[in-house]
């Protein structure tokens, strides 16, 4: 009666807890794909707030990319997955909100995203070129 429904419930929960288990050692934690996105997030927000900065502090902020990873304004180095490469450039943003302007390139794997940064305007934009 009650036993052998509970034995029953216990041995489904058993099964489904293995299955999990396979389930999470087979799919990564994190895929390369992910990683990318997070990298052009996080270059286009340092990209907008060197722009932000420059201003509303009224002066020059300077934006320098790597092969290994970027730099705002002389800060801390953004170290890139090792997977990633980006093209190396400087962005110098002027009070005005305009900028010396350019193109970036993240190259990961066979994905490539273009990081554009509109020298008029400052204004930042990511694109995945074929990709709409």
């Amino acid at each position: 009666g009650n036993l052998s429904a509970v034995i029953r419930q216990t041995a489904v929960i058993i099964i489904m807890a293995m299955l999990a288990g396979v389930l999470l050692i087979r799919q990564p934690w994190h895929s390369a794909g992910l990683n990318t996105n997070v990298t052009v997030q996080a270059l286009t927000n340092a990209l907008r707030l060197a722009r932000s900065r420059a201003i509303a502090q009224d002066r020059e902020v300077t934006v320098v990319t790597a092969a290994r990873g970027f730099a705002v304004d002389g800060g801390a180095v953004w170290v890139l997955p090792s997977e990633e490469t980006l093209s190396a450039s400087q962005v110098v943003f002027m009070p005005d909100g305009g900028s010396t302007g350019g193109t970036i390139l993240l190259s990961a794997g066979g994905r490539r995203v273009a990081i554009e940064v509109n020298w008029l305007t400052g204004r930042v934009l990511s694109r995945e070129p074929g990709v709409e």
